[in-house]
């Protein structure tokens, strides 16, 4: 088959690799469409942490299943499905308590074992989704990271009706929480740099989306929200900065509760604790979950929300490398994009 290998930091190759074969209890996916994640460009400059060379990188797809290995049940060949990105031992305590997204032995397609910026991608049966008719196959390649924001909006960040939510970042994650938040009942004011971002956040019609370089970020959130400052604050940047988790104090209230979802590669982050036990600021943190793979694809089916509206770009995977500059250079209008792989060069 035809894949994309990452050989080394910035050294991805198109090329011909052997089929995958099915071990017990998997599946093969012929992969239909595979969008590219942010976490894909940091493996892309060999900085994710579990990376090792050579990878087949992708772990946001979908497409349909060919191949049933030993043991499979209730997956069915020709079925349209979607993947949960986490392999997950089952046996851990974290795994026990139902929390498999924190695994003690987590490990993820395409870091820790080769993922869909290929034709044909192996995967555990358990972790696949059915799509439901209506849902498209670019729009389920979107269910994995709208799942990352319906894990933190929904519950890890929690908004009641009424409750006014700032959401840091317009980018795929930042959009999906944004939606999320709407769809719960909370007034969302989204802070975004880029102006294409804003101008997204503003057509999906989410809330205020602002630039927060403009203003005094602490006087606007007491003026939008009573004088109180923002319930709840979702960050959904990271990077290799930390303005936007101490934006995130400025922006919450007195008892108010922050969830920091945007990944630091430096693992570093200054906060001022003082300020914060003070005024009893929650702040917890959120990665992805399976639990979110169903609402959200319900959402998608319903129209409630649309990936199709903020996807960019859709290219064959021979333009993988040309795909993820894209999404790095940030002058260009790259909301989401969408490889496909079995489309010709």
């Amino acid at each position: 088959m035809k894949a994309a290998v990452l050989h080394g930091a910035g050294d991805l190759r198109y090329e011909t690799v052997p089929d995958p074969a099915p071990g017990p209890d998997e599946v093969i996916v012929r992969v239909e469409a595979c969008s590219i994640c942010g976490s894909d460009l940091h493996g892309f400059h060999g900085k994710h942490p579990r990376l090792t060379f050579p990878r087949i990188l992708g772990h946001e797809f979908a497409g349909e299943v060919v191949a049933l290995g030993a043991g499979v049940t209730g997956i069915a060949l020709g079925q349209r499905v979607c993947c949960d990105i986490d392999i997950y031992c089952g046996r851990c305590g974290p795994c026990r308590e139902g929390r498999t997204n924190i695994c003690e032995k987590l490990r993820t397609l395409g870091f820790d074992r080769d993922g869909a910026y290929a034709e044909y991608v192996a995967v555990p049966a358990i972790n696949l989704y059915p799509l439901p008719e209506n849902v498209s196959y670019d729009q389920a390649s979107a269910v994995q990271v709208l799942g990352i924001s319906y894990h933190a909006v929904a519950h890890r960040v929690s908004p009641r009706p009424g409750e006014y939510v700032a959401v840091i970042g317009a980018g795929p994650v930042g959009l999906g929480a944004a939606l999320v938040a709407t769809s719960l009942g909370a007034h969302v004011t989204i802070f975004e740099l880029l102006d294409y971002r804003l101008a997204m956040a503003r057509k999906l019609g989410v809330g205020a989306a602002l630039d927060p370089s403009h203003i005094d970020v602490r006087k606007e959130a007491l003026a939008l929200t009573g004088g109180r400052g923002f319930d709840k604050v979702v960050e959904c940047v990271g990077g290799f900065q930390e303005k936007t988790v101490q934006m995130a104090v400025a922006l919450v209230k007195r008892g108010g509760k922050i969830t920091i979802v945007g990944t630091f590669p430096e693992n570093k982050a200054t906060i001022p604790i003082a300020y914060i036990k003070d005024r009893e600021i929650d702040i917890n943190f959120s990665r992805g979950n399976f639990q979110a793979f169903a609402p959200c694809l319900d959402l998608i089916a319903k129209g409630a929300v649309d990936p199709d509206l903020y996807i960019s770009h859709r290219l064959p995977l021979t333009r993988a490398v040309d795909a993820l500059h894209l999404l790095e250079a940030r002058n260009v209008e790259a909301h989401k994009i969408v490889l496909h792989p079995q489309d010709p060069a």
